[in-house]
């Protein structure tokens, strides 16, 4: 039976909430079918957001958040670079990037690993 005081509030700041993390990955994974709405998405979710005392949980987040706005400049300069004929190359590169990145960051979280270097462009 659970009587007061089981749950407190320090139980719940000690062990990292991973569910937000687990959308941003799927927001990340789902930027390249839909366009960049996801990523777009993601980025707005995570703006003002303060990142997690957690290591684990802050190396993710900070990784999250340089993919979404990498990924989100990327889209934006492929589209503005497609008049010149370049736009399709860089919107490649960032489909492909976007996804490996999101990918390598889910498996890591996965097995409860921080990511070791979050504020690289490359994995």
């Amino acid at each position: 039976m659970v009587q007061y005081g089981d749950y407190d509030r320090h139980d719940a700041e000690a062990s990292p909430d991973l569910s937000s993390l687990y959308v941003g990955y799927a927001l990340i994974l789902f930027a390249v079918p839909t366009f960049g709405t996801a990523a777009a998405i993601g980025l707005l979710r995570m703006w003002r957001k303060t990142p997690p005392a957690d290591p684990v949980a802050r190396s993710h987040f900070i990784f999250q958040q340089r993919t979404l706005t990498a990924a989100v400049a990327a889209i934006l300069t492929g589209v503005l670079l497609i008049v010149i004929n370049v736009g399709v190359f860089v919107l490649f590169f960032m489909a492909i990037w976007t996804i490996v990145r999101g990918a390598l960051g889910l498996k890591d979280l996965l097995q409860g690993r921080a990511v070791r270097h979050p504020h690289r462009l490359f994995y």
